[in-house]
């Protein structure tokens, strides 16, 4: 076997090692923008080599043709944004193409090994769960339990965005219990669903806390047929016990109100008329000034849609949405695999109080919104068509 030839077989583990550290990046690094500069020097240069076997398998699938026409429209409306910021709309092209390959990676391992693939999910979601019951113990030591407000340990900036990823992350866990067969696993993916939880409750993540229990009762209804009734009793159980033993939580996330949302809501709204079509623009820096504060997020994914890409930017992305959505449903409905549909619905729940800015570095909303679209993608496209894939698919496929 000649150098080449191990470097081919070695690649595909490869990529699939650098994209598990990747997914777990936000807990191992403690700047935001690391992740971010880990993907793009390692992923994404690693991702060059089947990208484009990738992308042919999927550019025809209507939900990758929705998701460009929406990156490109909102690419094009920094054309018009003020002032015009050739540096920052270069990062935004950057970015997009960064999700991109990110979309080409998830679909040609999932292709490549799809019960390897599965079990690195698997071990990133509990290294994730690990993560998560770190930051509590770490963070408690330290700060009044449970009165005084979690923050997570990470490269993310706060923890309404730490409570969204392990959101996903719980979700994850759920589907595994479904598709392992040792009852240790079974029992460690459990345990991880009910520290995701924790984490969200003592954070006072209400948005998340809400969204989560929203797409786990939608999930078990979906699923478990047979245990229903049984599965949702034990969460009903579960949360009960976290209202009557740490209400402290459930205090600070009532006494602390729904802010200054609204009227950074209906400040941005009036901001948004004088633009109402097209948007002010993707690079347009938002502004609204209340007392004591400059906010430059909408705190409403749709709004700040609005805002940017006016309404033919929220209608395209409606549109992307309901391809999603009804896709993933089918999906399920033939596979009778919910999963990335109740991702998608997790998503779409958090968007309204929070994540802003779709089209942007590998923050909360890469894993809470394209990752379930690239899982979504991998799941109802062909293999990859290039001459790589072809020679690794056949020794890959053999050995499961």
């Amino acid at each position: 076997m000649t150098s080449s030839d191990s470097l081919k077989r070695v690649f595909p583990y490869l990529l699939l090692a650098a994209y598990g550290v990747f997914l777990c990046s936000y807990f191992i690094f403690n700047d935001y923008s690391k992740p971010y500069q880990f993907y793009a020097r390692v992923v994404f240069i690693l991702s060059l080599f089947i990208a484009v076997g990738s992308l042919r398998a999927i550019w025809k699938h209507s939900v990758f043709q929705a998701l460009v026409i929406y990156t490109l429209y909102l690419l094009l409306s920094g054309l018009w944004s003020h002032p015009l910021d050739w540096y920052r709309l270069g990062q935004k092209a950057t970015i997009a193409v960064n999700i991109t390959s990110f979309i080409a990676v998830t679909h040609f391992l999932a292709h490549w090994n799809r019960p390897v693939f599965n079990r690195m999910l698997q071990t990133v979601t509990l290294f994730a769960a690990a993560a998560a019951a770190v930051s509590i113990i770490t963070f408690y030591s330290h700060n009044p339990f449970p009165q005084t407000r979690l923050a997570g340990i990470g490269s993310l900036t706060n923890i309404n965005e730490f409570a969204n990823v392990y959101g996903v992350f719980a979700l994850l866990a759920t589907f595994s219990i479904m598709h392992v067969r040792q009852k240790t696993l079974k029992c460690l993916f459990l345990l991880s669903i009910l520290v995701f939880i924790c984490v969200m409750w003592f954070g006072q993540s209400r948005t998340a806390f809400i969204s989560l229990l929203i797409a786990l009762l939608v999930f078990t209804g979906l699923t478990f047929k047979n245990q229903r009734m049984l599965c949702m009793i034990a969460f009903a159980v579960f949360v009960s016990v976290l209202f009557l033993a740490f209400p402290e939580a459930l205090d600070g996330a009532v006494h602390r109100g729904i802010g200054e949302r609204p009227l950074i809501w209906k400040a941005l709204w009036e901001q948004s008329k004088s633009a109402p079509l097209f948007g002010h623009g993707l690079i347009s820096t938002l502004s609204i000034e209340m007392p004591g504060y400059n906010f430059e997020t909408a705190h409403n994914a749709f709004l700040q849609l609005f805002w940017q890409g006016g309404a033919v930017g929220v209608m395209i992305f409606l549109l992307l949405l309901a391809v999603a959505f009804r896709h993933a449903w089918s999906h399920g409905q033939q596979q009778g695999d919910f999963s990335v549909f109740c991702i998608l619905l997790f998503a779409v729940c958090t968007m309204i109080t929070g994540v802003d800015t779709l089209i942007d570095r590998p923050r909360d909303q890469w894993l809470l919104f394209w990752f379930p679209l690239a899982l979504l993608l991998s799941y109802q496209s062909g293999a990859p068509r290039s001459r790589f894939y072809a020679q690794r698919l056949a020794p890959a496929q053999t050995s499961t």
